[in-house]
């Protein structure tokens, strides 16, 4: 599941290893974490199609903090009310 909060402080991360599993992801400060999809996300396949493009693609992604979490809104889009 992605997260909808403004008030979710967030940190920026590659994803470096995608499996139908989990994610491991690269900080901006080099610092392995895993990122954990949510039930819906496993068994979706075109959801573990895009990650694995995204991480080829290297593309940077926002998710939060303390829980490594995907987040529904990056930071060139505006922030979604809620």
């Amino acid at each position: 599941m992605l997260l909808d909060n403004t008030k979710i402080e967030t940190i920026a991360v590659q994803l470096v290893d995608v499996n139908e599993s989990k994610m491991t992801a690269k900080t901006e400060n080099n610092e392995m974490i895993q990122i954990k999809p949510s039930a819906v996300a496993k068994s979706d396949q075109s959801f573990w199609q895009t990650m694995k493009d995204i991480a080829k693609a290297k593309i940077w992604l926002p998710v939060t903090k303390g829980t490594h979490q995907l987040l529904q809104y990056d930071w060139l889009s505006a922030t979604p009310v809620i």
